[in-house]
């Protein structure tokens, strides 16, 4: 299983002659375009309706679950990043440690998964493409390898997939949502006094 995961790697990895401008749009891939997802959970907070602020707690519950997830799994299981034994090339500087499952990629795909299992699936679906994007510029830099996507995917499905359900249960997902709305309406009450 290793042997595949760091041939998948050597395959997708830059080469040491990788042009400047491919090289540059990975490396914004990897580490900015990640923005996109508090960006848009506070576009549907402050400009959506209730719908909207629902999804956002969930998805806000699905990534904060993946990512406390993975600290568990690196507790349990530590594997290198590529660049620790040696592998490929690498062309972000990342500290190092632990790189499964990714945080990138599980946090990306939560946001994306919450978004499909609400109805907010065209949504969804792109957040999906940014994620894989995101991903592919990891591995492509040298700082994953692609089982530790894999690993982030599986993470953020079942984040997501777990975090619908058991809010659902008992309507815990309306109760939660009313007070975390009544402290935002009472904030921006304050704020609006304040200014």
């Amino acid at each position: 299983m290793e042997e595949l995961n760091q041939s998948l790697f050597l395959a997708i990895n830059a080469s040491a002659g990788a042009s400047m401008p491919m090289r540059t749009l990975a490396v914004f891939l990897a580490q900015w375009l990640v923005l996109s997802v508090p960006l848009l959970l506070a576009v549907l907070w402050v400009f959506g309706e209730r719908r909207q602020r629902m999804i956002v707690l969930l998805a806000t519950l699905a990534i904060v679950l993946a990512l406390a997830s993975n600290l568990l799994i690196r507790e349990l299981w530590f594997h290198p990043r590529p660049f620790m034994i040696g592998l490929g090339q690498n062309f972000l500087a990342h500290a190092p440690g632990a790189s499964f499952p990714s945080d990138h990629a599980s946090g990306m795909f939560a946001m994306a998964f919450a978004l499909i299992l609400a109805p907010l699936r065209k949504t969804g679906l792109v957040m999906l493409g940014l994620a894989l994007l995101v991903s592919w510029a990891r591995v492509y830099l040298g700082v994953h390898f692609p089982f530790d996507i894999l690993g982030g995917c599986l993470v953020g499905l079942f984040s997501a997939w777990l975090v619908r359900q058991g809010l659902a249960w008992r309507q815990l997902d309306e109760r939660l949502l009313t007070m975390l709305e009544d402290t935002y309406l009472r904030l921006i009450g304050s704020a609006r006094r304040g200014a």
